[in-house]
């Protein structure tokens, strides 16, 4: 007899243990016949939902599969495999982003089919509940039809032998963005949530995942659309110091529309697993020399430092040399005396610079292991360039692209020289993609921009690393220690659909040239 399909075996267990309110238990403890009674029921189920939402690995560690950065070669089946273009249906990393998108959909399916049994609660609050799990799932199948192209589109539970095939990738976003229009039509959603509930859907979340939706499946009226609704609200507003959105300073500001919320005592993870040697972590992920090059300069170039006068963008996202790191001064070249040396061993970097972006020494230093820095899925800056490059490929050149673009330039603690109108619909396209590399570096975005812009060849060739000066010589020179990546555009756009669920389910099928 086959297994059960879609990681249905993963279905059992339907409710993970989350932080606070998100510690659950399993339904299976409970008889359903009883469980669905109270409005208490309903919020436990719909916490579970959220316990699978995207946490480092797809924030900070997908964009290192990018041309944009680099993921260390840790074993097979990670995402350094992803990022080298030798992915395969049998990769662990690519399997666990596959299960943990179809628990989500499970948990929300669990909710949205019992929810209305409950006779015991607030109708409001019962009904904004169920709006919620419709955004839960409505985001996973964002993600899983973004990766993977066509997948079954399952809107309730499944019996433990259901085989499901694959459902158009057209059908799938035309279901998110209509069940996205009913809950945003609802008005289920508040605009903002009190202290106790912080970080749950807001009316505003819904209408941001309908910008990225639309806008990373070619419907650009409806993502321009969305994303002027978000900025009418009101409600939003960039953080003024870049550097510090991402740390504990900038958990919960008003920049933030929707993110995976941790806390010391509950759901937490390692600070500084993906950064420097120095501080204890692994260098699994790493800015790149590509990455460098987008950035601007705000004066002339230095030829004796070509880290002076550039966005302090970059500043804020890579560790390089001659930045302080922690209680020392950050030294990754090749003569250096520190654990960061490149190449020194197996935790420190291979390419030379190290992730900043996440990092909060002065509260994690006491112990990196119980990190609870939010991260960050959806936020206003995001939204704005999302409007301007909607609004450019509808080549609607006015006004309020220049704004869009220039207010995400012109945050205090960035302050970039505004971009000057007059440009053509090709200068801006370019202006708005790179703006867009520079600003949400290693938050988990570049690889879908790079697959719906169809630039996936950018990343292939040689990667190379720091710019650094030798040893006894004024010349600046690219470190690169040899490592080179693929790109096949007939199969690497799209992820495999993992070898276990092909095992297991007889109705699916594999994604091209896999």
């Amino acid at each position: 007899m086959k297994k059960a399909s879609i990681s249905i075996l993963l279905c059992i267990f339907v409710f993970l243990g989350c932080e606070d309110d998100l510690n659950l238990i399993s339904p299976g403890e409970a008889s359903q016949t009883i469980y669905w009674q109270q409005e208490r029921d309903a919020l436990l189920a719909v916490n579970a939902a959220y316990s699978e939402l995207d946490g480092p690995q797809m924030v900070q560690e997908l964009d290192a599969v990018t041309d944009i950065g680099y993921r260390a070669s840790s074993g097979p089946g990670t995402f350094h495999d992803v990022g080298a273009g030798t992915i395969d249906p049998v990769n662990d990393a690519i399997t666990a982003q596959w299960s943990r998108y179809y628990r989500g959909v499970r948990k929300a399916n669990d909710v949205i089919t019992n929810i209305d049994r409950i006779k015991l609660g607030d109708p409001k609050v019962l009904a904004r509940l169920k709006a919620e799990a419709r955004f839960l799932r409505a985001f996973y199948y964002t993600q899983l039809s973004s990766l993977w192209g066509d997948v079954p589109l399952l809107l309730e539970p499944l019996e433990i032998n259901d085989h499901r095939g694959r459902d158009t990738k057209v059908k799938v976003v035309d279901f998110v963005i209509s069940e996205l229009d009913l809950i945003i039509s609802s008005n289920a959603l508040p605009k903002s949530y009190g202290s106790t509930d912080v970080g749950r859907v807001t009316h505003g979340a819904a209408l941001a995942l309908k910008t990225r939706v639309a806008l990373r499946n070619g419907r650009l009226g409806i993502a321009r659309d969305a994303a002027q609704a978000v900025m009418n609200l009101g409600v939003y507003e960039l953080y003024p110091n870049y550097g510090k959105l991402f740390q504990y300073a900038g958990k919960n500001s008003k920049e933030v529309i929707f993110d995976r919320q941790y806390t010391v005592g509950g759901n937490t993870y390692n600070a500084f697993a993906y950064s420097a040697a120095t501080i204890g972590g692994s260098s699994v992920v790493e800015p790149i020399h590509n990455l460098f090059k987008k950035y601007e300069y705000k004066g002339s170039v230095n030829p004796n430092n070509p880290y002076e006068n550039i966005d302090p963008r970059w500043n804020f996202t890579a560790y390089y040399t001659g930045q302080p790191i922690g209680n020392s001064v950050y030294n990754s070249w090749p003569d250096s005396k520190t654990t960061d040396r490149v190449s020194a061993n197996e935790w420190a970097t291979d390419h030379g610079y190290n992730l900043k972006k996440w990092i909060d020494y002065d509260l994690d230093k006491g112990n990196p292991g119980i990190g609870a820095i939010n991260m960050i899925l959806i936020r206003y800056a995001d939204v704005l360039l999302m409007y301007a490059e909607a609004k450019i490929e509808l080549n609607e050149l006015d006004q309020s692209v220049y704004n869009a673009i220039n207010n995400v330039r012109g945050r205090p603690s960035v302050e970039m020289p505004p971009i000057t109108t007059g440009k053509t619909q090709s200068e801006l396209r370019k202006i708005v993609r790179n703006e867009r590399a520079v600003e949400l570096a290693f938050e988990g975005l570049r690889l879908f921009d790079m697959n719906r812009w169809k630039i996936g060849e950018e990343k292939a060739g040689l990667v190379q690393g720091m710019y650094y000066q030798a040893q006894g010589s004024s010349n600046w020179i690219i470190w690169n220690n040899g490592f080179v990546r693929k790109f096949r555009a007939d199969r690497d756009y799209l992820w495999p659909i993992p070898q276990v669920e092909m095992e297991i389910n007889d109705k699916i099928t594999q994604n091209p040239n896999y």
